[in-house]
């Protein structure tokens, strides 16, 4: 029942905090995602111009969905090459007024890359080099956009979209996660010779684990030290059988006696929470001229032309970051595997230590091995299978931490593993 008992809890534990992790994600994707669309454009238009979004926090990119209800295909020419092709108008009292006569006359460097729409097909649509130039106040604001279609040009426009300031929340985790975050991976990839994003976030993700190495490693103790309470906790269930409150009075009373708080393993991870999903979004969205809001002033702008896209054969591609390979997946999820696989070793060595007989009850043995073949292969599987929803820096950035926890698991386990040595005086 021991060994039930702690791969029980190491189960419960890796998906509670995954799960937390990944849902975070979704909510905050939720809570700043897509709206529902309000259109201006008539049901029949041959081309809809939508926003994605009713309202967009100032910073964060403006999103529009293109769709071709032509039999034919469209085409987008840059505005940085005719400026007619694309204008940003900003309504002020019922009325529009263009807000990028000239701005778009000379690119210097910022691009609007031309786009080809298939019949049938929709195309996701950003201003990203320009979005701080045009969207940068508080205000509604429409796009206006030209496309040709054969020989014939149709004009589109999109329905409103509302820029708002940021809120207290937002500005101070920005203050503290992000620009931080965004800072040390312009400065890592500015200062290294091939000037590497791959290798910039590697180097990233190694720094803030070093600095979040005690926390972290507080909590990795105090899990392992509660794991071996669990056959006391089992004996006093078993003992106060049916008296809640006598179990519950004996828990705290070996919590006390033991020095161990049973917070002490989620508060260092709920710390490190807020970093763990500010390195998330930084590295989504790469080195992109949208974020140069979040460079401090003594880093000055980053030239993207000498920055280096290409790691170990994958096309990190800065704008927009490109979509994790099959390949990057799965060493995703064959480092989760092997950081399973080495709790699960640490468990059975345990196991064979012990002087004490482990009293297998009917369908203890069958459960744990459902449980480890969960642990093993189903939740490394998973996380393989988000993998590839992630840009290819995110998989980089996990895949770093991993390897990173597997050597921090394996010090942990060596130093609370390792037989006590009594000097004799």
């Amino acid at each position: 029942m021991k060994t039930n008992e702690k791969t029980s809890k190491f189960f419960k534990s890796f998906l509670i905090w995954f799960a937390v992790f990944y849902l975070v994600l979704l909510g905050i994707e939720k809570f700043w995602g897509k709206d529902e669309v309000e259109t201006i454009t008539p049901e029949n238009a041959e081309i809809v111009l939508e926003r994605t979004k009713k309202s967009v926090v100032i910073g964060n990119l403006v999103f529009f969905k293109i769709e071709n209800k032509l039999d034919k295909t469209i085409d987008f020419i840059s505005p940085c090459e005719d400026q007619e092709n694309l204008k940003v108008l900003r309504v002020v009292n019922d009325q529009t007024v263009a807000i990028s006569n000239d701005g778009f006359s000379h690119c210097n460097g910022k691009r609007v890359d031309p786009f080809s729409v298939e019949p049938g097909a929709k195309y996701q649509f950003s201003l990203r080099d320009f979005n701080l130039d045009f969207f940068s106040e508080e205000g509604a604001y429409q796009l206006e956009m030209k496309f040709q279609a054969g020989e014939e040009t149709i004009s589109t426009t999109s329905n409103t979209v509302k820029l708002k300031d940021a809120g207290a929340f937002r500005l101070l985790f920005r203050a503290i996660v992000s620009k931080p975050l965004f800072n040390l991976l312009v400065f890592l990839t500015r200062i290294l010779p091939t000037h590497s994003f791959g290798w910039a976030i590697v180097i990233m993700t190694l720094i803030v684990r070093l600095a979040l190495f005690l926390p972290n490693q507080k909590a990795m103790k105090s899990q392992r030290e509660l794991q071996k309470l669990q056959p006391k906790l089992a004996d006093l269930k078993e003992k106060h059988k049916g008296n809640q409150q006598m179990i519950a009075t004996e828990t705290m009373k070996l919590y006390k006696t033991h020095k161990i708080n049973p917070m002490s393993s989620c508060l260092p991870m709920l710390f490190q929470m807020p970093f763990l999903i500010g390195i998330y979004y930084i590295v989504r969205e790469g080195l992109s001229p949208h974020l140069d809001y979040l460079l401090y002033s003594a880093q000055g702008n980053l030239d993207l032309s000498m920055v280096d896209a290409q790691f170990f054969g994958l096309n990190l591609d800065l704008i927009p970051v490109m979509p994790t390979s099959i390949i990057l997946a799965v060493l995703v999820g064959g480092a989760q595997w092997g950081a399973v696989k080495l709790s699960l070793v640490a468990k059975k060595r345990k196991e064979k230590k012990s002087d004490k007989l482990v009293v297998k009850k009917e369908g203890v043995a069958g459960q744990m091995d459902q449980m480890n073949k969960v642990m093993l292969w189903v939740m490394p599987a998973m996380i393989a299978y988000f993998a590839t929803t992630f840009p290819a820096g995110v998989s980089i950035y996990w895949l770093t931490s991993t390897v990173f926890g597997i050597f921090q698991q394996k010090l942990v386990n060596h130093q609370l593993d390792k037989p006590q040595v009594v000097k004799k005086v």
